[in-house]
């Protein structure tokens, strides 16, 4: 199977939590748009009417080979209202360092901090979400799991497991 992409798990309510995408799984098309291998990548994922896309690049420099920025953009196949859709993205330090949430107005997940032995201190840093276009109102609400490093191939359940109908996340203007 194809991580689909590395640190990053979708659900669109109402369908499955997805963390990688396979032949199999109903997935209708994925794979790299382009990439050199090294220092930027352009990956595409359609699913159910959504279109998933991830870039990352890399700015050579430092003690450590770089900054890394990685931007996701959901858009819909064709016309039609949006679905509810939640993303997760999830770092680990393989049990190898420290991770620690930093929020901003006590609220959003600004950044995690951390440290491992190979980068020293780091800080992983989430920018609120954007809109192209200005087609309407997003919502968001961040928030945070912090679990003990299940191994990825256990990853998906964790998440599915710790989701309860109390988080059920509903826009201002609608229904629970």
């Amino acid at each position: 199977p194809l991580p689909a992409p590395p640190g990053l798990m979708w659900l669109q309510h109402g369908g499955n939590l997805r963390h990688t995408s396979e032949q199999n799984d109903g997935v209708s098309r994925y794979g790299w748009l382009m990439h050199d291998g090294e220092n930027f990548g352009v990956q595409e994922i359609r699913d159910e009417g959504l279109v998933l896309r991830t870039e990352f690049v890399k700015q050579p420099g430092g003690d450590h080979g770089g900054d890394w920025s990685w931007r996701v953009t959901v858009k819909m196949e064709g016309k039609g209202p949006a679905p509810l859709l939640s993303l997760f993205f999830y770092v680990a330090t393989d049990g190898q360092g420290t991770l620690r949430p930093v929020l901003e107005n006590g609220t959003r997940l600004a950044a995690v901090a951390g440290t491992a032995e190979e980068l020293g201190d780091f800080t992983l840093t989430f920018l609120p979400p954007t809109e192209e276009g200005g087609e309407g109102p997003k919502y968001a609400s961040y928030n945070f799991l912090a679990a003990g490093v299940p191994g990825l191939h256990r990853l998906t359940d964790l998440v599915r497991h710790s989701l309860r109908e109390s988080s059920v996340f509903s826009p201002p203007g609608r229904p629970r």
